[in-house]
C-alpha cells in the first residue's frame, strides 16, 4: 500500500491535466472540469494536514520518467483549446472556464516540473524544461532561477523574494520580467566569452525566440483570429498562478548578502498532497540547500519556517488584507524574533519601516 502510495501521489499532477484534456477537448461546461479537479485537489490538501515523512521505494526510473509525462497532455490540452475557440462555439462563461481551467492546469502541473528537469545536468532534461516553458513564453527562465534566484535568494538583488508590503499583483510580472533580463545578459556573458554574439545559433536566446515564435504561430494557426487575443489572455492569467506560488516561498523573508544560505531562508508548505503535486517544491528549505539534489531525497525540515497549505497561502495572497494580517504579519514576527540573525533582524526592521508594518522587534533585542 506505501509503495503504491509512492507511484500514485507523483501521478496526480498528470492525472488531473488530463481530466482538463478530456475536458476541453469535449467543449461546453466540461471545460470546467480542470478547474474543478485543481478545487478538489486543493480541499483535500486543506484536509490532509501537515505530511514530514521521508520519500523514496519507488524505483529512479518513475521519478525520472514521470516528470515528463505532463508534457504532451499539456500540449494537447492547448490544442483542443484552440479547436474550441475556432469552432467559435464557447460562449462567455465557457470561454472563461476554459482559460482558468487551461492557465491553472498550465501552471500546476508544468511549473514544477520545469523546475526540477531545469535543475538537471544533462540537455535533454533542459531542453525538456524549456519546453514546459515555452508554453508561458518563458523558456530560457532556468537561467536566472539556477543562476540569479539561487545565489542570491533573501537579498534585496533577488527579484524572486517579495518584500514586505509588495502585492502579488505587484510582484509576478515585474519578477518575470527582470528575471528574463537577467536571464539575457547570463546568456550573452556566457557566448562572449567563446566570442560568440547573444543570437549564435547554438546558444539559448535564438531557440528561445523560435520556440516561443512556432508556438504562438501554432496555436494562432489552429485557434484563428481569436486566437491571439484568447492566447494573451490564458498566457497572462498563467503566469499570475504561476507567480502567485512562487510569492509564497521565499516572502519577507531577509537574508545579509554573502552569508550562507540557512533552512530559515524559505518558507516550507508540507501539507501532503502540497508536496506531491509540486514535486516537492513545496520542501524548499532542502532545495535551496542542495540545489542538485533529486525531489524524492529532499529532507524535511520541520522545524524550519513554515507556512499552511501552499494552496491557500496561494489563494490568500491574492487578497492583499488578508494574506497580510492573517498569514504574513504573525509567520514573519515569529521568523524575526526567533529564526533570524542580528543582521537579519536589522534588515527586517528596515523593511517593516519601509512597508509601514509594525516594529516588533526592539533596538534591544538586536
Amino acid at each position: 500500500m506505501k509503495l503504491f502510495g509512492e507511484y500514485g501521489r507523483y501521478l496526480m499532477a498528470s492525472c488531473i491535466v488530463l481530466i482538463g484534456v478530456v475536458g476541453i477537448a469535449y467543449g461546453g461546461y466540461a471545460v470546467w472540469l480542470g478547474l474543478l479537479a485543481f478545487l478538489c485537489l486543493a480541499v483535500m490538501d486543506l484536509m490532509a494536514g501537515k505530511d514530514s515523512s521521508a520519500r523514496g521505494g519507488a524505483g529512479k526510473w518513475f521519478y525520472n520518467g514521470v516528470l515528463y509525462l505532463p508534457l504532451i497532455p499539456l500540449y494537447a490540452m492547448w490544442i483542443f483549446f484552440a479547436q474550441r475557440i475556432a469552432e467559435g462555439e464557447l460562449g462567455l462563461i465557457n470561454s472563461i472556464g476554459a482559460i482558468i481551467s487551461v492557465s491553472f492546469l498550465t501552471a500546476l502541473a508544468g511549473l514544477p516540473t520545469a523546475h526540477e528537469l531545469m535543475h538537471r545536468k544533462h540537455p535533454l532534461e533542459i531542453f525538456a524544461s524549456s519546453l514546459y516553458l515555452t508554453l508561458v513564453g518563458l523558456p530560457m527562465n532556468d537561467l536566472y532561477h539556477v543562476h540569479g534566484h539561487h545565489p542570491l535568494v533573501g537579498t534585496l538583488d533577488d527579484s524572486d523574494t517579495p518584500r514586505r508590503g509588495q502585492t502579488v499583483y505587484g510582484f509576478v510580472y515585474s519578477s518575470l520580467f527582470h528575471g528574463t533580463l537577467i536571464a539575457y545578459a547570463i546568456e550573452k556573458e556566457r557566448l562572449a566569452k567563446f566570442g560568440h554574439g547573444p543570437l549564435w545559433w547554438r546558444g539559448r536566446v535564438l531557440p528561445a525566440v523560435l520556440s516561443v515564435v512556432t508556438w504562438v504561430s501554432v496555436f494562432c494557426y489552429i485557434a484563428g483570429p481569436m486566437g491571439i487575443v484568447y492566447l494573451a489572455a490564458t498566457e497572462a492569467l498563467t503566469l499570475l498562478v504561476l507567480g502567485g506560488f512562487n510569492y509564497t516561498q521565499h516572502y519577507g523573508i531577509v537574508r545579509v548578502p554573502g552569508t550562507p544560505l540557512l533552512p530559515h531562508h524559505s518558507w516550507n508548505h508540507l501539507n501532503t498532497f502540497s508536496r506531491a503535486i509540486t514535486f516537492e517544491i513545496s520542501n524548499h528549505s532542502e532545495h535551496h540547500l542542495d540545489p542538485d539534489k533529486a525531489y524524492e531525497l529532499l529532507k524535511t525540515y520541520p522545524e524550519a519556517p513554515q507556512m499552511p497549505s501552499i494552496v491557500l497561502c496561494f489563494l490568500a495572497s491574492f487578497i492583499p488584507s488578508l494574506w497580510e494580517k492573517k498569514i504574513a504579519y504573525p509567520l514573519l514576527k515569529n521568523w524575526d524574533m526567533n529564526y533570524a540573525s542580528p543582521g537579519e533582524q536589522r534588515l527586517a526592521m528596515e523593511e517593516n519601516a519601509r512597508a509601514g508594518w509594525p516594529q516588533w522587534i526592539t533596538p534591544k533585542a538586536v
